[in-house]
């Protein structure tokens, strides 16, 4: 039985998701796809029995069933406010999103060009507007190949720039067809949507490098005595950045990072010893530390932050031992 069940649950599973495209979007439950299923009756033998007669009341009436065009069931889709303090509408005939002047040059008719070409697009350009040729909608959902021109403004006005969407023809399988208010809708925000993410993309994408690029900049260091009595190497910079820098630095000193909280500002430690020649190239003195497990800590000291590398057993670098080892991560941390 438990068998039995787990096949039909499969095929129903497997019907449902190789439903076509059509299916999805037209709908299919009008009565006029149904009137050739609807019943007739013929009179009653009454074998000479007299009936009463039918009640009029109950009389279903006659009416003629009207062929009306099929109907897109697919929801509707509006114009997403993606950039930070920005507006996005669709006003019957254009998408567009008004978003600050500062970002202006970020979502730009010159950026959508170059969108344009990495997806293979021709356009024409006149003056801040750009009509497209004919190119596809990149809907997965469509009936046929359906294709179409759209023309994309950037507009500057005072405190705010805007971007506008506009669909000028659609086609099917090469049949040319007047889009309705919901085709310009559903296809003008679709495609300024599509637009405008793959710009915010991009835009995130190159602030996470630069502040990658910055974490990585030199830090200034010095040698000193924490409140703890510890010595430690206070770094020039925030504990984000040291965060990075010293992840960045450890493994070239000979520390291989087994563990890490960010949180808690620690990491566990898996010291090897360099060789003299790899060890020469970052300080004048060689560390005699014993290969072994240690940990750092960092701490926030106002502005700055402070490390402090540890043993096993939780005692902290000192003497001669501590200085040559911080000696080295100022070096490093300098380049």
């Amino acid at each position: 039985m438990k068998k039995s069940l787990l096949t039909i649950a499969i095929a129903t599973l497997l019907v449902a998701c190789s439903a076509d495209n059509e299916s999805k979007l037209l709908s299919n439950d009008s009565f006029q796809n149904k009137v050739s299923q609807l019943p007739t009756f013929q009179p009653i033998a009454t074998g000479g029995i007299n009936l009463l007669p039918k009640d009029p009341n109950y009389q279903l009436p006659k009416t003629k069933v009207k062929s009306v065009e099929a109907m897109d069931i697919r929801p509707p889709i509006m114009p997403l406010s993606v950039i930070k303090n920005s507006v996005a509408q669709f006003d019957g005939e254009r998408a567009f999103i008004a978003y600050p002047i500062k970002q202006k040059d970020v979502y730009s008719i010159l950026q959508i060009e170059r969108l344009l070409k990495d997806h293979n697009v021709a356009y024409e350009v006149r003056g801040q507007k750009i009509l497209t040729d004919w190119t596809s909608t990149r809907r997965l959902d469509e009936i046929g190949d359906t294709q179409a021109r759209y023309q994309i403004e950037q507009v500057i006005n005072g405190s705010s720039s805007t971007l506008m969407l506009l669909v000028l023809e659609m086609k099917r399988d090469d049949v040319i067809f007047t889009p309705k208010v919901a085709d310009k809708r559903r296809y003008a925000s679709d495609q300024l949507n599509l637009l405008v993410g793959e710009l915010n993309q991009a835009y995130q994408k190159q602030k996470t490098m630069l502040l990658n690029a910055n974490m990585l900049m030199p830090v200034n260091s010095e040698l000193i005595t924490d409140l703890n009595g510890k010595v430690a190497l206070m770094l020039g910079a925030s504990f984000e950045k040291s965060w990075v820098k010293l992840g960045d630095v450890l493994p070239k000193l000979g520390f291989e990072i087994k563990e890490q909280t960010v949180e808690r500002g620690n990491r566990e430690l898996k010291y090897r010893a360099l060789t003299n020649e790899d060890w020469f190239r970052i300080s004048i003195e060689k560390s005699d530390l014993e290969n072994g497990k240690y940990f750092m800590q960092l701490s926030t000291v106002d502005k700055r932050s402070s490390v402090v590398i540890t043993d096993e057993d939780g005692k902290a670098l000192s003497g001669k031992q501590a200085q040559v080892i911080y000696q080295a991560l100022h070096n490093l941390l300098a380049r």
